[in-house]
């Protein structure tokens, strides 16, 4: 089955439609039947009574009765017939239509003035709707006459009026059917409107989702809140504990630290190494873990993040460093471009590429972004050849042990990157030195 809900809706208003004109066929069909059939009684009563007035004024020679006023009663086989008998004589005359064929009529003579509905077998083989009535005694005979229309005359009737009628069925079903679209559109309107909701909780133009949906829905938008808060209470409380726990630990790295200087002190110095060593990889790995539990991402549904002021920011604080003084910073970022997420990420994001940059730059850094969500970070310093860029973005990775820091810039910008389904690539500048191009997706 499709997951289409406008699908299903379109196959179920097809189905209901198809139902509804077979029902509605039928129904209006027998109806016309049974209208057909009341109404040809009524026209074989009309014809006995004729019949009637015919045969007493025909003083008794029969074999010149007139005909009746429907010409069909002169057609052979046409489908309306008469008859007259004597049922004292078994004499009988007929109609033209006939053709010679007698009608069986009943061994009881209905009561004087009595009619009775009769089902005959017809010339042909078929069924037959007949009337019959005494017309009483004239000139000495007991006479009975019996008027009957063939049930194919009917029936075409009823095929003529259900040729008629198809056009004016078809023209109801494309409205039901055109009911039943709008309708499922009407009906889906409100996933459209959770849709947009989310839209804007995404944005960051709302906070929760309750007000923004039909009264049916308010009860998931509620869950739904429910279940953002506690998200957000479980992301708070476990970068919480990461702080802690990084605090917790810088005490105990220190004081290795500490230990590794006084075993140089005695003249251990290769104990010293690898204490110093294993104190590094410590801090390094809890640097990275801290800085990935802060990384909010975009499940915190923040709200639009201005880039250029933060990039001057960010630019303004490092070039007062010692490093930074030296160099000289751009900021080529347009001032109406924002990003959905954040703070934090951000400059966490700009910060460690910046600072990276700042690191190898020999004489300038640029930061640039252009609309789509596409950040550049830009130096001329040496670069990174391409058979050691992957190795680059992998945490505690060094390439240049004289160049001070930990290895966790760019590990750092890319688990950012990562958090928010973006890219994060390594390319030569315009410089010679390196390039890290960001690009974001459209919803950041």
């Amino acid at each position: 089955m499709t997951r289409s809900l406008r699908a299903r809706f379109a196959w179920a208003g097809l189905g209901m439609t198809a139902m509804v004109m077979l029902v509605l066929g039928l129904v209006l069909q027998g109806l016309f039947e049974r209208h057909v059939e009341r109404e040809a009684e009524v026209q074989l009563e009309v014809d006995l009574r004729v019949l009637g007035r015919v045969v007493a004024t025909g003083e008794g020679v029969w074999t010149r009765l007139p005909p009746l006023p429907d010409p069909r009663f002169l057609e052979p086989y046409s489908g309306l017939y008469w008859q007259v008998r004597d049922a004292r004589t078994g004499e009988t005359w007929r109609s033209s239509s006939l053709g010679g064929f007698t009608l069986e009529m009943q061994a009881a003579a209905p009561a004087p003035g009595g009619l009775h509905r009769l089902i005959l077998r017809g010339p042909e083989g078929g069924k037959m709707i007949a009337l019959e009535r005494p017309l009483g005694e004239a000139a000495g005979a007991d006479l009975r006459a019996v008027v009957a229309v063939d049930r194919k005359v009917l029936r075409a009737a009823n095929r003529a009026f259900l040729w008629e009628f198809l056009p004016v069925l078809g023209l109801l079903a494309l409205a039901l059917l055109a009911a039943s679209l709008v309708q499922g559109v009407i009906a889906l309107r409100p996933i459209a409107d959770a849709r947009r909701a989310l839209g804007a909780l995404r944005a960051g133009q709302r906070e929760r989702l309750s007000g923004a949906l039909p009264a049916e829905l308010d009860g998931l938008a509620q869950d739904f809140d429910a279940l953002l808060e506690g998200q957000r209470r479980a992301s708070r409380i476990a970068r919480e504990r990461a702080a802690d726990l990084a605090h917790g630990l810088r005490t105990p790295l220190a004081l290795l630290g500490a230990r590794a200087r006084d075993l140089e002190g005695r003249g251990e110095a290769e104990a010293a190494g690898e204490l110093r060593e294993l104190a590094g990889a410590m801090e390094s790995r809890i640097a990275r873990e801290l800085a990935r539990a802060h990384i909010h991402g975009p499940a915190r549904l923040g709200g639009r993040v201005a880039l250029a002021p933060l990039a001057r920011r960010i630019v303004d604080a490092l070039a007062r460093s010692p490093a930074g003084e030296r160099l000289t910073w751009e900021v080529a970022v347009p001032e109406g471009l924002t990003l959905t997420g954040d703070e934090g990420d951000v400059l966490e994001l700009l910060g460690s590429l910046l600072d990276n940059a700042g690191k190898w730059a020999r004489s300038r850094v640029r930061v640039a972004a252009e609309p789509g969500l596409v950040l550049r970070v830009e130096d001329d310093g040496p670069g990174i050849a391409p058979q050691n860029r992957r190795a680059a973005l992998t945490r505690g990775v060094r390439l240049d042990p004289s160049v001070s820091g930990t290895g966790l810039g760019l590990a750092i910008a890319q688990d950012v990157v990562a958090a928010y389904g973006g890219a994060l690539e390594l390319a030569a500048s315009e410089w010679g030195g390196l390039c890290v191009r960001v690009t974001l997706p459209a919803g950041a």
